[in-house]
């Protein structure tokens, strides 16, 4: 049953860490689909060399900094669930908050609510710090 455990362990954190990669692609065109929708950017611009700076919104620009932020902790998140499967540290829980903060935290951040937002973060923070404490 221990070894079912494990095994069940590993592969519900090989799944967490592929829908991660998956926010990170759907947060990528987020700025291009609100650029779209909001007319902000034309199509052609988008196939094109992009050597002019398109125009920009306060919503496009949340969204890139939105981005910017996920890619300051995803790198520690992915260090974690690998370390956490090599290691058989059951840390699936933590990274299922973890992952459902951070796609909870894109539209807050986005749509501009602003202390929501911080908590959202403080969440996701506390659980790497928390999968971090398991391996101590």
């Amino acid at each position: 049953i221990n070894q079912n455990s494990n095994l069940e362990t590993k592969m519900t954190l090989t799944s967490i860490l592929i829908l991660s990669f998956l926010l990170v692609l759907i947060q990528i065109t987020i700025p291009v689909l609100i650029s779209l929708l909001t007319n902000n950017v034309k199509l052609s611009y988008l196939f094109s060399s992009r050597d002019n700076a398109a125009n920009t919104s306060i919503y496009i620009d949340r969204a890139n900094r939105s981005l910017k932020n996920l890619f300051e902790t995803l790198p520690i998140f992915i260090g974690l669930i690998f370390l956490s499967i090599i290691n058989d540290v059951d840390n699936s829980l933590l990274a299922m908050i973890w992952l459902f903060a951070r796609i909870i935290y894109v539209p807050v951040y986005i749509v501009g609510i602003n202390y929501v937002r911080t908590g959202i973060w403080a969440i996701a923070l506390i659980c790497l710090i928390m999968m971090s404490v398991s391996f101590l």
